[in-house]
């Protein structure tokens, strides 16, 4: 009869997933505490031109949305472009169609350049930049942009279709060659297989679906600046230290790869022991509660040293922790709780087989 019950062991290992997954996109929602930034952006378009700094009493942010809403608003007005560089106070300053733009000063210069050497720099970007973003708001360029965007989702469909047909394909192969007519453990095998199949599927096509949207969006300069909004985001907060455990801060990115490491490390010691008892311990002649004691003992404890070891190459030392944080503690409180369960899960399959 097929034993259902095996068959749980995929979901459960989602269940972990999805459990620990939660707990990092809680702490990624988490407002991150921004330093104080000494230059900032000037952005047209969702295009960087270049950063300035603080001037006097006014910050970097203050000067660059001054900057900001004039180039918008030439654009708006669809005017001429006329940018020249005038000496007010012996310092250089930028006028934009005869009004005032912005004074390059000294924390402006990047080492090595003169004040009018950057003016000069920054006129031909700004030049430059006007305009492409007036070619862009053409007819004909706006028309050729949609119809390369159209192509670019037939693509991006295609290859999803594709995607899931390799999957597919893949499971049916393995399928073939693990299951057979009195083997359950292949069978649970291969949903751990499958699940692991599907897993790389949904990152693959989430991937490729941001690649597409990301790189459409970049198309239409309407559209260019919430591109460019939400990946400074995404990569603010992939990179910044969102939670700090012990002494050491962690950006979602590392808690990501840990969270996959020991995702990996479940499958790989639920998968070796299935090859273990399969393929070994069925050939020994030992007894099938002695056999699940020896599984349950290698399974639990590769787990248990792999999420130490695991842990201290992040320099995550949980007793330590356990002592001063409440992460520490939850992460302690895991760790015992498998131990424990290991035990007496030994113990009773010991006394079954007795």
């Amino acid at each position: 009869m097929f034993d259902f019950h095996r068959l749980r062991l995929p979901s459960k290992y989602f269940n972990i997933l999805i459990t620990v997954l939660t707990f990092v996109l809680f702490f990624w929602f988490t407002p991150v505490v921004a330093q104080a930034l000494t230059k900032a952006p000037v952005i047209l378009d969702g295009q960087q031109l270049f950063q300035i700094s603080d001037s006097g009493q006014y910050s970097a942010q203050e000067r660059t949305n001054l900057i900001n809403s004039q180039l918008k608003n030439v654009i708006s007005a669809s005017e001429s472009i006329q940018v020249k560089i005038e000496k007010r106070n012996q310092l250089p300053t930028i006028l934009l169609n005869d009004r005032y733009l912005l004074t390059v000063t000294q924390q402006d210069t990047v080492p090595g350049s003169t004040l009018d050497e950057q003016a000069n720099i920054w006129v031909q970007q700004i030049e430059g930049a006007l305009q492409q973003a007036h070619l862009e708001r053409t007819r004909t360029y706006l028309q050729q942009t949609t119809f390369i965007a159209a192509v670019i989702l037939l693509i991006t469909v295609g290859f999803s279709w594709l995607l899931g047909w390799i999957k597919h394909h893949f499971i049916r192969v393995a399928s073939l060659r693990l299951t057979t007519s009195n083997a359950i453990p292949n069978s649970e095998t291969l949903k751990v297989l499958e699940l692991f199949f599907k897993l790389v599927l949904a990152s693959m096509r989430i991937g490729l679906w941001m690649s597409a949207i990301l790189y459409i969006t970049n198309l239409f300069p309407f559209t260019r600046q919430w591109s460019y909004q939400i990946s400074n985001i995404l990569i603010t907060s992939f990179t910044s230290p969102i939670l700090t455990l012990g002494k050491n801060p962690y950006s979602l990115t590392e808690l990501i790869i840990l969270v996959g490491l020991l995702f990996g490390l479940v499958i790989f010691a639920g998968t070796l022991t299935n090859f273990l008892r399969s393929r070994i311990l069925s050939y020994t002649g030992i007894n099938r509660g002695a056999q699940e004691a020896i599984i349950i003992l290698l399974k639990y404890g590769l787990i248990f040293i792999g999420t130490l070891v695991s842990c201290c190459a992040y320099n995550l030392h949980i007793i330590k922790m356990k002592k001063t944080s409440g992460t520490g503690c939850y992460a302690g409180y895991w760790l015992s709780t498998l131990r424990t369960k290991t035990a007496s899960t030994t113990v009773v399959k010991t006394e079954r087989s007795l």
